[in-house]
């Protein structure tokens, strides 16, 4: 009786003892998890430590001297936001919490509450959140922060979802925030922190006779011209002016001067840069032998006459004669490069263009030690696009150092603007049919550094002595050059070390070919959506001449890409076997034409006669079945590329889905099997 009076209990205790158990596992785990919250501790397993703050963004929040603020506004509700939106503003947050964990805490003076300054230990950087409900004091804030209501694209309501970044009287907003990498976002926080905190001290100064800054352009009753991207992005963190190329000075200030697409510049505006270069001053030209959207921006002239079409425009060829020589660089402005290495496909036009470049970073150097892949300004980036661009040659005098920056590839010629323009039907077959690789690498972009010489060592152009009169004595036509000598007080050489960067295409920089803009719903916010990182190699170049080159650090992580560089090998692949197809198919239609020309010199009385003739009939049927052979045997290329790619691809998804559940599934057998022996061990 005792023993079965006493299992009932010990089965009993068992029991509670296990839920006992459970009961602490899940305590433990609520615990766990509140207090992993609370530290907002994030591991980061990718490559390029994307969801780590950079070291540009460490030194931009380690400089600061004055508290900075970030108001963030999120409308955070299940019931106005959707899961995905919930979900990104959580990232949001966390990211934010890591800029105030990495600011240091410093020693500042405060006003106490009886007006007395008194030293207190603060942190830097501080983060407010705030839910802007309709009719609360936190939508009123929002709306003088400058933010503005959107609407949620999945659910349709209104909410807020934005940033304000104050420094005393200093305020930076980012209105919405897009869906877009948080490396992108990190660079939009740092540059307003950096923005707020030192200001816009630095002044840019754009040479161009293009509205690059937007504008009426002369046409008061069409609607303004946008501004070009680059100028929006500029005149986020520097002082913008625009001069035109006819300038015969460059504003006082002046940190660094971009010269746009100089088809117009006189002899007296290439004066104004030689002089401001050689008193110290940072020069970035963009040139090119063949503006390809020179056409589109003619067009939006205005009309000279009702019925008229528009007149002026920029001419498609630009130049600085005069300061490439005496700067050493060799540009042909009539030439334009083309290269089979690193030539595009044309998506809308399906073929492909020798002269529309994609330049991978290959282009920024072939080794480790070249200067265009540890650069700042190039280092990080992964694709850059250049249509119809020129090539310069550089052979520097006496105390300039040349860094190439970026480069063609050793398949490079240059053509005429004709062929050059892929719009032009069969230009891109000219190119390849008459192609004769230079063999050496040409120089796209670069930079010049050191003590210039003058390219006007006779002065200023504008203040040249006129030729004397032939009536005018020799006597008198002294005096008159001895008093231009008298007056000329133009800089012949540095009094401080300049720096030139050059950019041999135009199109580089214009709208068409870096970015795509989206609206978002609800808002008067367009979004740009880059397409290559073209605006980041000037921006990273404007930060390196004039600005904080640690925001060059920040910016140049948002550019991180991981392309799918499979593919392009398959289908490089796949055409050098179509190169072989063609090659075979031209040998054989150029013996068959040989053999009717043959034919047809034998019989010159009578053309008409010979081509009826049943030899040359026989010919052409031979020549007509080759080519349909050829056309058969082109579709059945084409089907087997696309059955290549599809099960190369299928495998790697496939082997990607199972490899990660295989290994845990084998880890899992090999532990039963250890426990097993050491079980049957004991």
């Amino acid at each position: 009786m005792s023993e079965s009076n006493q299992t009932p209990k010990s089965n009993l205790s068992r029991r509670n003892t296990a839920l006992i158990g459970l009961a602490v596992v899940f305590v433990i785990a609520l615990l766990v998890n509140f207090l992993a919250g609370k530290m907002s501790f994030r591991a980061d397993l990718t490559e390029y430590k994307t969801f780590t703050l950079s070291e540009g963004t460490r030194n931009i929040l380690q400089r600061l001297e004055t508290p900075v603020e970030i108001r963030y506004y999120v409308t955070d509700s299940s019931k106005v936001m959707s899961p995905s939106e919930r979900s990104s503003a959580r990232r949001v947050e966390d990211l934010l919490s890591e800029f105030v964990q990495a600011a240091p805490v410093k020693e500042v003076e405060i006003t106490n509450a009886d007006g007395e300054f008194e030293k207190k230990r603060v942190k830097m950087l501080s983060v407010k959140k705030l839910n802007p409900e309709p009719n609360t004091d936190a939508e009123d804030s929002a709306i003088i922060d400058g933010l503005q209501a959107g609407s949620s694209g999945e659910t349709g309501n209104e909410l807020y979802f934005g940033l304000s970044v104050q420094c005393l009287d200093s305020n930076e907003a980012i209105p919405f925030i897009p869906a877009r990498p948080e490396t992108m976002l990190e660079y939009d926080i740092s540059r307003a922190v950096s923005t707020v905190h030192g200001g816009r001290a630095k002044k840019i100064v754009m040479m161009t006779g293009m509205s690059i800054g937007g504008g009426f352009g002369g046409n008061f009753q069409a609607p303004p011209q946008q501004p070009w991207m680059l100028y929006e992005q500029l005149v986020r963190d520097y002082d913008v002016e625009v001069i035109p190329t006819s300038a015969t000075e460059i504003p006082a200030g002046t940190t660094t001067l971009i010269v746009v697409h100089p088809y117009d510049i006189t002899d007296e505006g290439q004066f104004a840069i030689d002089q401001y270069l050689l008193g110290g001053g940072n020069v970035f030209a963009f040139v090119d032998p063949n503006f390809f959207y020179a056409r589109a921006l003619a067009q939006q002239q205005p009309q000279q006459m009702p019925g008229m079409p528009p007149q002026g425009g920029p001419a498609p060829t630009s130049d600085l004669d005069k300061l490439f020589q005496a700067w050493g660089v060799t540009y042909d402005s009539n030439r334009v490069l083309a290269d089979l290495s690193f030539g595009s496909e044309i998506i809308r036009r399906g073929n492909f263009s020798p002269t529309f470049l994609t330049l991978d970073r290959k282009a920024l150097g072939s080794e480790a030690s070249d200067p265009g892949l540890n650069d700042p300004m190039t280092q990080m980036l992964n694709q850059l696009n250049m249509l119809t661009p020129g090539a310069f040659e550089i052979n520097p005098p006496e105390g300039i150092e040349v860094d190439r920056l970026v480069l063609t590839s050793k398949e490079n010629q240059l053509v005429g603007s004709f062929d050059a323009d892929p719009t032009q039907e069969g230009g891109a077959d000219r190119i390849r049919e008459d192609f004769e690789p230079y063999g050496k690498r040409r120089v796209l972009v670069a930079r010049l550094t050191g003590e210039f010489k003058t390219a006007f060592p006779e002065g200023d152009p504008s203040k040249a002595a006129d030729e004397a009169p032939e009536e005018e004595d020799k006597e008198e036509a002294a005096e008159d050059e001895e008093k231009a000598e008298e007056v000329d007080d133009s800089l012949k050489k540095s009094t401080t070390p300049g720096r030139v960067i050059i950019v041999s295409d135009v199109d580089f920089i214009y709208d068409a070919n870096v970015v795509r803009r989206s609206q978002i719903p609800g808002l008067n916010i367009v979004i740009p959506e880059m397409l290559n990182e073209n605006l980041t190699l000037v921006q990273n170049a404007a930060e390196q001449l004039s600005g904080d080159p640690d925001l060059i650090n920040v910016r140049s992580r948002t550019s991180v890409r991981r392309p799918f560089t499979r593919q392009n090998e398959w289908y490089r692949e796949a055409q050098e076997k179509y190169a072989v197809e063609v090659e075979s198919f031209s040998e054989k239609a150029g013996e068959v034409e040989a053999r009717l020309n043959e034919i047809l010199s034998q019989t010159p009385e009578d053309i008409d006669q010979a081509l009826l003739s049943p030899e040359v009939q026989s010919e052409m049927r031979k020549l007509q079945e080759q080519e349909v052979e050829f056309r058969r045997r082109e579709r059945e290329l084409q089907k087997e590329v696309t059955k290549e790619f599809r099960r190369k691809l299928a495998t790697y998804k496939f082997g990607n889905a199972l490899l990660m559940p295989a290994l845990v599934i084998l880890f899992g057998i090999g532990l039963a099997i250890a426990r097993r022996k050491r079980i049957a061990a004991r």
